[in-house]
């Protein structure tokens, strides 16, 4: 009986205090989930960290250098001059164009009056009238540099060279002027012509006083195209550019709306072109061995072969407004040319 009191007694004891641990471990995950401060431990004041380093954070933003500097404290980004970054160079005396003489006559159809010398030192002439005077643009000797001046009776006023985007610099040649409706006036030229390999493009220049010009556009960007020469009708930009050749020089006509998209035509014999339009047809004269070659054409693609003019020159201009004409004599230069061929002959005969 006391064995089996004390068995009793036993495992109620056993029962309680397994009970009691049951009750334990469940009431301290039960606290730990409602109550996690129970076991943080008291933070330390910071100030008592002081001595020691406080560790970077290891992810920071920080704002942009140029945010805080100053703007002005940056390099300047390279100005854009003219309708190609290559191919300008300093002024530089041209020893090829001393021997080229720049001179004034008249054309009326076929006839040719050789005028007067203007001066030594001049190339590729184009000109116009403005205000009833003769306006010319050419190269010059003196800086390879085109010039604008004014024609005073027999004498030509040179003004000095231009300027392109407030610049004076060589590598633009062959200059071709024209004169809009508003009296601004628009200079084509051939750029880039003082690098290495062909030069180019051909670029197009606006003015309101001739001796000041800015960028406007490149006309046409093809390699091996020189002495271009620009007429307007009725909003339709004629572009007519030399392909020059030792044995057989062209001249390629090219057409684009509103001075862009240009595209190509047809050709003619003989280089150094100047285009024109006037009595309803586009006039062309051209230098080649055999002369100066007169064309016609009532609408920029066909043309018809009408003289050759002989004359001991070249790089021809009529001079807008007028029936003046500008052109170049080579020192110790130039021959007489063929007579004229019949007037209207085809080309293709």
């Amino acid at each position: 009986m006391k064995r089996m009191v004390k068995k009793v007694l036993t495992s109620i004891i056993t029962v309680a205090v397994l009970m009691g641990v049951l009750v334990a471990c469940g009431g301290a995950t039960q606290d730990v989930a409602l109550s996690p401060q129970v076991n943080r431990s008291t933070p330390t004041p910071i100030t008592e960290l002081s001595s020691t380093p406080l560790p970077s954070p290891t992810i920071g933003i920080s704002e942009p250098e140029t945010e805080t500097g100053n703007i002005s404290d940056l390099p300047e980004a390279p100005k854009s001059i003219g309708c190609t970054s290559i191919g300008h160079g300093e002024p530089r005396r041209e020893e090829m164009l001393e021997g080229h003489e720049l001179w004034l006559g008249k054309l009326t159809n076929s006839t040719l009056e050789e005028g007067s010398k203007l001066l030594t030192g001049g190339s590729v002439p184009d000109g116009l009238v403005i205000n009833e005077k003769i306006h010319l643009w050419w190269v010059s000797a003196t800086d390879h540099i085109i010039h604008h001046g004014v024609v005073d009776g027999s004498e030509l006023q040179d003004f000095g060279p231009i300027t392109v985007d407030g610049e004076i610099f060589s590598g633009m040649v062959d200059p071709d002027i024209v004169q809009f409706n508003d009296g601004s006036l628009g200079l084509t030229v051939l750029d880039g012509f003082d690098r290495s390999g062909p030069p180019g493009p051909i670029c197009h220049l606006r003015s309101t006083d001739g001796q000041n010009f800015t960028t406007d556009s490149t006309l046409l960007d093809i390699e091996e195209r020189f002495d271009p020469s620009l007429v307007i009708v009725q909003d339709q930009w004629w572009l007519a550019v030399g392909v020059p050749s030792q044995e057989d020089s062209v001249t390629e006509i090219y057409s684009g709306s509103g001075g862009y998209n240009f595209t190509y035509q047809s050709e003619v014999e003989g280089a150094v072109p100047d285009l024109s339009y006037f009595d309803e047809k586009f006039q062309l004269l051209t230098c080649s061995t055999s002369g100066m070659r007169s064309y016609s054409s009532s609408n920029g693609k066909d043309w018809n072969l009408d003289q050759i003019i002989p004359f001991q020159g070249c790089d021809p201009s009529r001079i807008t407004g007028s029936d003046f004409f500008a052109y170049k004599i080579e020192l110790e230069g130039g021959r007489e040319m063929e007579p004229p061929l019949p007037v209207g002959k085809p080309l293709n005969e």
